[in-house]
């Protein structure tokens, strides 16, 4: 069984609910891996740190048709009509009235408290269940120890017979 993503480093579970805060907070619902690098942690030389997260994490992250932007897949499903200047909704015949560039203005809203908290949530619990997994996965060490310790004293008391007067 592959290692969970979770559990390949230590910083994992601290770097996706930083993704999934930033990504789902963030005006654009959708960036270039650079461009979110420089808003997660403030260095866009990062960016193959946070692509390796997004990709090795599809509950949460997806990348467009051609892989040059990535966005929380929650908040995806929501419709384009939050306007990034004004931080407000519009209706869709609002935003069909706009010039293409007062549509490029358009964008999907960003995710409420409870959206937020149930997503990191889920990371939690998803890691929890990684951490679980590999210690379970370690069961056969103490079976072979038990084995080895019986083998070695079935030796022992083999020997102590065949030397024995």
């Amino acid at each position: 069984m592959p290692n969970s993503p979770y559990i390949v480093s230590n910083d994992r579970l601290s770097d996706v609910i930083s993704a999934i805060q930033t990504l789902g907070t963030y005006r654009y619902y959708k960036l270039s891996v650079d461009a979110w690098s420089e808003r997660i942690c403030g260095d866009g030389s990062e960016a193959e740190k946070w692509k390796l997260v997004f990709k090795e994490h599809p509950e949460f992250f997806r990348f467009s048709s051609d892989g040059s932007k990535a966005s929380l897949v929650l908040r995806r499903q929501k419709p384009k009509l939050f306007d990034v200047d004004t931080l407000e909704f519009v209706t869709r015949e609002e935003r069909d009235g706009r010039s293409a560039d007062g549509q490029q203005r358009i964008t999907r809203a960003p995710l409420s408290d409870n959206d937020l908290k149930m997503l990191i949530d889920v990371a939690i619990a998803l890691h929890s269940k990684a951490l679980e997994n590999q210690r379970d996965g370690r069961w056969w060490i103490s079976v072979i120890s038990t084995i080895g310790v019986a083998l070695i004293g079935l030796i022992g008391v083999w020997l102590g017979a065949r030397l024995s007067p």
